[in-house]
């Protein structure tokens, strides 16, 4: 239909981060301008085919296969082969251009018709929402900022504050002037403007989610609170017993962002079509339909997600749900794995279910209604692994990739984003770059209806960020202090306060902390070794200080540090996430009887493996553990040795504040950071 081309930049500039100019805004103007006659011409061609709607629509719904061009695939590849295919597009995406146009079609009648059989509670709902003009969802989106609004988030100039939030705990809050933050102190979801139909679900599916009375708890309130007022949010404490809770929570609040989306989309074609309204200006879509996506690490979180939504929605009906028995059937585990050996509580709760860690799926949602493997362009939730998300966005250079789909994202979700660390943190640094640039192709989209925000390349200071983590670490809050960069504002949990990991070490045992001085975050890699190889290294050569465990929590390091010990040909095995089985078999062997004087073992093998490595007499933290509980552990693992002589060696440096509070606790992290001494010791087990 229309196309946004990209090749003559001169006409279409790419819509980058820095595009906020007006000149930039110019193409986007002329070419809205150029194609809106036409734009009228298919809005009558779409009413003359509204009888046809209903059919078009089961053929999108229950043809999965022409759908699995963006939807979640089958492939199962191993973490360590998509390292060289991660860039190649499974055979089924290659259909994305063949089908593409008759998807953007069948979208578009969507957009206009499926739900015009409740056309007069559309309008009467969509006047309660601008006479109540106090929704936070259209205060949002519906409000203009500044060419100065921009130019401060641009160049982060927040207004910083601390606050405690009650249920939460100390948090920071930064906004830009001029958009204060609102306060809101109702507990009726339906006064904080959440759906009726959804509001009539929430006990029900709270009951189902592990909750014992159904109502909102005040934890899960006062998170709903935050995102329901469009503001930022890192979460770094979720734990075993409130992931759940906070699962439902922000699927309410996708769902009920997504419901009034399409309902006010829906109400102003019916309006459209009433005399006299012909001209009437509705700016009120993206370039593209998607606007959720949820970023989760396993296929079991997306099986939880979809359960919810399903109850939220009512949709317990077979005929309300498409594709139901094809999604349980690759998504759900109906015989729990047996592994070998007893493996601690929360190993068991991470790696419960699916644990595939290849998967994407488009979600279609109407009032009661849920579609699932639907095209992303037909789309209006995705949830999606990294490595999903990779093999489809691919990288530059690559024949066939496809990332349109992120250019109007207004809600962004990163549950579990310690385990995605785990996986390939560089997928995601990959997945932001490819937010809200300019489409290769319209997808159907109708211009004279996209937010002027949208054609001002303004669309990413409209998105709202919500990270969930059981950890802090630097490289998320870098993450949401680099990207994440909404008008509305944005709120930073604090861990709280804590006696550290370290109050769980039972053996007997000496623990030396060595501070390494270093001038910039980016020189941390390059001073860390030398640290080692100059002042621990040299020590721990001594015959005395045989079977050495050498924890290295970065896969970069691990390989810096084996060609380092091959060259100097000295004593040791290695364990990581990519040694075979039987060469893992052989060195833990090895090491177990002495035969290897060094073992390099990585932190992602402990975290999937979660190996009781026998043999351990001495240990060395090349870097403080992204877990707390890992380092009591480990420790606790020389416990069959008993050895008076047992020794443990931890580096650190002013970089790991939020680390070695979580390990030695609060005051002493504190004291250690700012002390002139670089040399500290504890002993446990006394």
């Amino acid at each position: 239909r229309y196309f946004l081309s990209i090749t003559e930049k001169k006409d279409y500039p790419s819509q980058s981060e820095d595009s906020s100019s007006e000149e930039e805004v110019n193409p986007y103007q002329e070419l809205v301008s150029s194609i809106k006659q036409q734009s009228d011409s298919d809005k009558s061609e779409v009413e003359s085919d509204s009888d046809d709607l209903e059919d078009s629509n089961d053929d999108v719904d229950n043809d999965s296969e022409d759908e699995d061009s963006v939807d979640g695939s089958d492939d199962n590849l191993d973490e360590k082969e998509n390292i060289e295919t991660s860039n190649k597009l499974d055979d089924a995406e290659h259909a994305v251009s063949e089908n593409e146009s008759d998807n953007s079609e069948t979208s578009d009648k969507l957009e206009d018709s499926e739900e015009e059989i409740d056309e007069s509670e559309t309008e009467q709902d969509d006047e309660d929402l601008d006479a109540q003009n106090l929704d936070p969802f259209l205060e949002h989106f519906e409000k203009e900022i500044s060419e100065e609004d921009v130019t401060k988030l641009s160049q982060s100039q927040w207004t910083k504050s601390e606050m405690k939030i009650p249920h939460l705990g100390k948090c920071t809050v930064r906004t830009i002037k001029g958009h204060p933050q609102k306060p809101d102190n109702s507990t009726d979801l339906k006064k904080m403007h959440v759906k009726q139909s959804l509001c009539n679900e929430v006990k029900t599916t709270n009951i189902k989610h592990g909750s014992e009375k159904g109502d909102l708890s005040p934890l899960q309130l006062m998170v709903f609170k935050i995102l329901n007022q469009y503001q930022d949010l890192y979460y770094p404490c979720r734990t075993q017993e409130t992931g759940e809770h906070l699962r439902l929570v922000y699927c309410l609040h996708a769902l009920n962002h997504v419901l009034k989306n399409r309902k006010r989309v829906i109400s102003h074609n019916t309006k459209m079509k009433l005399p006299g309204n012909e001209d009437k200006d509705y700016r009120d879509q993206g370039l593209a339909r998607p606007k959720v996506l949820i970023v989760i690490p396993f296929r079991e979180a997306a099986l939880r997600i979809v359960d919810i939504m399903i109850s939220l929605l009512k949709s317990d009906e077979k005929s309300m749900v498409s594709n139901k028995k094809r999604f349980y059937s690759e998504y759900k585990l109906d015989n729990t794995d047996q592994r070998r050996g007893a493996k601690p509580e929360d190993y068991e709760s991470t790696f419960t279910g699916n644990t595939d860690d290849h998967f994407r799926i488009g979600l279609g949602v109407a009032k009661k209604t849920l579609k699932l493997y639907t095209n992303f362009y037909a789309s209006d939730i995705i949830l999606a692994s990294p490595l999903g998300l990779r093999t489809i966005i691919g990288s530059e250079g690559d024949k066939e990739r496809d990332y349109d789909f992120l250019s109007s994202i207004e809600m962004l979700i990163f549950d579990q984003a310690d385990i995605l660390m785990m996986q390939n943190w560089d997928h995601i640094i990959h997945l932001m770059k490819h937010f809200h640039l300019q489409p290769k192709e319209s997808h159907g989209t109708d211009f004279s209806r996209v937010r002027m925000w949208t054609l001002n390349g303004w669309s990413k200071y409209y998105r709202q960020n919500i990270i969930l983590s059981s950890v802090s670490d630097p490289q998320i809050l870098s993450l949401f202090n680099k990207h994440c960069c909404n008008y509305n504002g944005k709120i930073t949990l604090h861990r709280p306060e804590t006696k550290g990991s370290i109050s769980q070490v039972v053996v007997q045992l000496p623990q030396v902390y060595h501070k390494l001085s270093c001038s910039s975050y980016s020189q941390l890699a390059d001073d860390r070794f030398n640290f080692f190889l100059q002042k621990i290294l040299p020590t721990h050569k001594d015959p005395v200080l045989a079977q050495t465990l050498i924890y290295v929590p970065s896969y970069f390091d691990f390989v810096r540090l084996r060609n380092y010990f091959v060259r100097e040909d000295l004593s040791f095995v290695y364990i990581s996430e990519y040694t075979k089985d039987k060469t893992l078999s052989r060195s833990r062997n090895q090491f177990f009887h002495g035969n290897a004087h060094f073992m390099l073992y990585t932190e992602r093998v402990h975290f999937y493996r979660r190996f009781k490595v026998r043999g351990i007499k001495h240990i060395i933290f090349y870097e403080l553990p992204l877990f707390p509980h890992f380092y009591s552990e480990l420790c606790n693992m020389m416990i069959e040795n008993r050895q008076e002589n047992s020794s443990c060696t931890v580096m650190y440096s002013q970089y790991d504040v939020q680390k070695l509070t979580e390990i030695v606790g609060s005051d002493r992290a504190s004291h250690m950071i700012s002390s002139s001494k670089h040399i500290h010791m504890f002993v446990t087990g006394e």
